[in-house]
């Protein structure tokens, strides 16, 4: 993918996340999760994305940011919650990749359905 919208998705991705702590360069695909791959999580997430829609001039009011992002915790506790019953763990997440993001920002606007489906 190495259209216009790519490039500028790009740019902003590399801006917002900064470089990663070991140093080299952030390996960014259209393919990359955000909260799975570039570690985007709980508010951080959520600001990710208002950034995002507001330098885009995209129309995401009503984002589900719970049905991408997660809490902000600690792994380790996570872990171990995660050897009891499902009442004690996380609800499952749906991968939120930077295509998608630029899928909406193709069309102007965030669709849930129209969105995931466009990018299976």
């Amino acid at each position: 993918m190495t259209d216009k919208t790519w490039i500028q998705l790009e740019a902003f991705t590399r801006e917002q996340l900064g470089r990663p702590i070991f140093g080299g360069p952030l390996k960014l695909t259209p393919a990359s999760r955000l909260e799975e791959d570039l570690g985007v999580t709980g508010l951080d997430g959520v600001e990710f994305i208002d950034k995002w829609a507001e330098t885009f001039d995209v129309k995401a009011h009503g984002f589900p940011y719970a049905r991408y992002f997660g809490p902000e915790s600690l792994s380790l506790i996570k872990s171990i919650l995660g050897l009891f019953p499902g009442r004690f763990r996380d609800p499952e997440l749906m991968p939120l990749s930077l295509a998608m993001l630029a899928e909406a920002m193709r069309r102007g606007a965030w669709d849930t359905i129209e969105i995931e489906t466009a990018c299976g």
